[in-house]
């Protein structure tokens, strides 16, 4: 299983306006990696979760996590998206901690912190951090169930990467040049995809 963590620092975590995505703390960018880790011409990859840990205001933190193999009528642009991330967090709104709730069939919203989600993840999960000062993705060996961790527009915090290296995350560099992290992840789908199919 691929499954992919976003930690955006500043997406709100209650309702917001779509028509501002913006000054809902980017919420368009957080769409857009979901859209990306999910989306293929053909339809959705159902080998694919998708999750986003929202940090903004006014409750966080909310995990609001997406399966592909079993998302339904879920349309991929970011206004559509962001749509669906809204009506999460108002359903999920009186959330207690470690409470989830499924909003729509795939879409799981839960009070959770980055850092609960990661230590649950570690005992079945191989993680890897994204980072530009890591191994290869090219020569990396990958084991069958992945988590691959994103910061957002504004980096992962020193005590997260320290966070992290407890749980023994790998980092692994798509290059020298820095991309988006929407773009990153399509570029590790690909890179995934090459060595499954090529």
């Amino acid at each position: 299983m691929r499954e992919f963590i976003l930690r955006a620092l500043k997406a709100h975590t209650s309702s917001f306006n779509v028509d501002n995505l913006e000054d809902a703390g980017k919420m368009h960018i957080v769409s857009r990696c979901i859209s990306n880790a999910l989306w293929v011409v053909k339809g959705l990859r159902e080998d694919t979760i998708m999750h986003v840990v929202l940090e903004g205001p006014k409750f966080p933190p909310k995990l609001i996590s997406f399966y592909g193999s079993k998302l339904k009528g879920f349309a991929f642009d970011e206004l559509g998206i962001s749509k669906f991330i809204k009506y999460a967090l108002e359903k999920g709104e009186n959330l207690k901690l470690n409470e989830s709730l499924e909003v729509f069939p795939g879409i799981i919203i839960s009070k959770k912190s980055f850092e609960q989600f990661v230590r649950e993840k570690s005992p079945s999960s191989q993680i890897i951090y994204m980072h530009k000062k890591g191994k290869n993705i090219r020569e990396f060996k990958f084991k069958e169930n992945i988590l691959f961790v994103f910061g957002d527009y504004i980096g992962m915090p020193r005590k997260t990467e320290f966070y992290l290296e407890r749980f023994n995350a790998e980092k692994v560099s798509l290059g020298k040049i820095e991309y988006h992290a929407s773009q990153c992840i399509t570029i590790v789908q690909n890179e995934l995809d090459r060595k499954v199919y090529i």
